[in-house]
């Protein structure tokens, strides 16, 4: 192989382009490499068109050399097109209007799927956020292009998430099936989920769902039934348990005031008995000897579990299980079997049909997780295109990669 051949490899471009200089920053670490396209016409579907003019010069950002910073520089063609209007020629090497080659995006898309924090990754290619960020989301934009409408999920999660402070929610479309996040809208009404599932499927009805995890929020209800109701609507142990979490540590907050010994131990109270430290299992095993509430809360939070490990007598179990709770007379976890009562059947449901949202949850914290290391995200569209490039499950391959 030629070295001008091996070269115009390495950089992506096509034989059209030749490279005219090569310029290396010794002060700035960067190599300038120039490229020219050199034919005096343009072919496009099957058409040829004189060249027009150029434009200004541009520099897109390529993979490193060594340890120098390495971009391409050279002014595109323009054409004529059938409409009369100058239109840039089409390159292989980089994407329309953006300043990096498809070979910087892909592994921008590795970097970042290994790594998860984006100014990590603009560091260690010595490039900034911006690119990083454009990439990522024009990767995710490509692929749901090329995912196109999904049109046969038949069991899922709707799930809510707040991604900044301030009560702001997206609503999430997730696959149990595949355990793929479909994609997200903006807010938790019912005209926002109705818009979700067109979104998705380019369906307002939905007959092929069979069976809908979630919690018991009216508007995720609600759209069910107008656009599936066929579907069956289940609650799960995790969103019940979740419930009863939210009541232990409201029950933990009003007792702190004449309790002390309850102060910094929201997740003492919170955690599984197994995944307590030795120090915490010792503190919460004396909030047991000293009959707090927020240990009764607890003990009426594990007793639900019970309830999914038999499908005989499941209304009956369940009254039984209230049964207890409500003499310990706690407020906050009567309001919630007051909801339970309300969407009994779904309890049920979640029973007969063993559904469980184990894979749901775990998607959720890893969900989380990307919340957490972005410090939260400062728009909607944000925290949309990590997820997605992250959990969407998407080809998110450059194009001529």
């Amino acid at each position: 192989m030629e070295f001008i051949d091996f070269l115009g490899e390495m950089l992506g471009i096509t034989k059209d382009f030749a490279v005219t200089k090569i310029e290396k920053n010794e002060l700035e670490k960067t190599i300038n490499i120039h490229i020219e396209y050199l034919p005096k016409t343009y072919s496009r579907s099957g058409k040829e068109y004189a060249i027009y003019d150029r434009t200004p010069v541009r520099k897109w950002q390529h993979l490193n050399w060594f340890e120098y910073r390495c971009y391409l520089i050279g002014s595109l063609p323009r054409y004529i097109a059938e409409d009369g209007i100058p239109k840039v020629i089409d390159i292989n090497f980089a994407p329309p209007q953006k300043g990096y080659t498809h070979l910087f995006a892909r592994e921008i898309i590795y970097a970042l799927k290994k790594v998860r924090v984006q100014s990590t990754v603009a560091d260690l290619f010595q490039t900034s956020d911006y690119i990083v960020r454009s990439i990522m989301e024009s990767a995710v934009e490509s692929g749901l292009e090329k995912r196109g409408f999904v049109k046969d999920f038949k069991n899922i999660s709707l799930d809510e998430k707040a991604y900044t402070k301030g009560h702001h929610y997206a609503t999430i479309l997730i696959d149990s099936d595949t355990n793929t996040v479909l994609d997200m809208v903006k807010g938790r009404k019912e005209e926002d989920t109705k818009k979700l599932f067109v979104n998705v499927s380019g369906e307002t009805k939905q007959p092929q769902l069979n069976r809908v995890n979630m919690d018991m929020w009216e508007p995720f209800m609600n759209t069910i039934k107008s656009i599936a109701p066929q579907a069956i609507i289940v609650h799960d142990k995790f969103h019940l348990f979740k419930m009863l979490s939210e009541a232990i540590d409201k029950t933990r907050k009003k007792e702190v005031k004449d309790n002390p010994q309850l102060k910094g131990q929201k997740y003492t109270v919170l955690k599984n008995a197994n995944n307590r430290s030795e120090t915490q299992q010792t503190i919460f095993e004396q909030l047991i000897k000293d009959n707090l509430k927020t240990s009764q809360a607890w003990l009426i939070r594990e007793n639900i579990k019970g309830l999914f490990t038999n499908k005989q007598n499941v209304e009956s179990n369940y009254k039984q299980w209230k049964k207890h709770a409500l003499t310990f007379s706690i407020n906050a976890v009567n309001k919630v079997i007051a909801t339970f009562d309300r969407h009994l059947n779904g309890i049920i449901n979640a029973i007969i049909t063993n559904a469980s949202s184990a894979k749901h949850e775990n998607k959720n914290g890893a969900i989380q997780s990307v919340i957490a290391k972005a410090r939260e995200f400062r728009n909607f569209e944000r925290f949309r295109i990590n997820t997605l490039f992250y959990f969407g499950n998407l080809n998110l391959a450059p194009q001529n990669i």
